[in-house]
């Protein structure tokens, strides 16, 4: 019997491992909780760099080899959204959408991440104001690329709120939450404005807020997709077994 769900669970897993990874490697090693301030002159930042180069760079190293999971956690998604596309009769461009924005924020992790580790690669012979403008640009990146993750997960949103079933595969309230955090994204638009206050970087609405949330999205997304594929196994095996 052909299983459409074989790999999913595992697939689906991926995504919490990528998310407890990143804040490990990405956050704790990577120096980003909080990013070093916008604020800091050339040389204040470069000490910084000088001084932590180590777990910034194991850090990075991990963070890069671990970012394909964001691509194979849509992967699981993709999965769940064809099912219900294929219940509604309808097309694949909701799903399609959502894949490739998966593939595109997998390379928002990789681009920056690069920068980050080229940074804390030989800091005691590059330029402070080298070193911060490579810094810099991996965070524009970072931060000001939104809109390739808001294109994915607004795709998912819009598809899994056509599920018809008695109990939807995802519950409407982590749906209109995923939503809400993508499009607040937009707030990010301001990073590149200001060196200082709840707008930059490291600030309260950019970072503290805007991270803080995206993180509670993503748990509450791979949970949820793992109870999907879950589900659509069992549907798969009972209409096969009463046939």
């Amino acid at each position: 019997m052909k299983n459409p769900y074989r790999y999913g669970r595992f697939l689906a897993w991926t995504g919490i491992v990528m998310l407890l990874g990143t804040i490990v490697f990405w956050g704790v090693l990577g120096q980003n909780i909080p990013p070093y301030s916008p604020a800091l002159n050339a040389d204040e930042f470069a000490a910084q760099i000088r001084q932590h180069q180590g777990e910034i760079r194991i850090g990075m190293i991990v963070q890069l080899a671990i970012s394909v999971m964001w691509y194979t956690w849509g992967v699981a998604i993709w999965m769940v959204m064809r099912a219900i596309e294929n219940e509604n009769g309808d097309n694949d461009v909701l799903s399609t959408l959502q894949i490739w924005g998966a593939g595109f924020t997998t390379i928002v992790f990789i681009v920056p991440c690069s920068a980050w580790l080229a940074v804390a690669y030989r800091p005691d012979v590059m330029e402070p104001q080298t070193l911060q403008m490579v810094y810099d640009f991996g965070w524009m990146m970072f931060d000001c690329a939104y809109a390739l993750t808001t294109m994915q997960i607004l795709a998912w949103g819009v598809c899994v709120l056509q599920d018809k079933r008695e109990t939807p595969l995802y519950p409407g309230w982590v749906v209109w939450f995923s939503m809400f955090v993508v499009v607040s994204f937009i707030l990010e638009t301001f990073m590149p404005l200001v060196y200082d206050g709840p707008f930059s970087r490291s600030g309260v609405v950019n970072y503290f807020f805007e991270f803080g949330i995206f993180f509670l999205m993503w748990v509450f997304i791979g949970i949820y997709t793992l109870k999907a594929i879950g589900r659509l196994q069992q549907e798969h095996l009972a209409a096969h077994a009463s046939n």
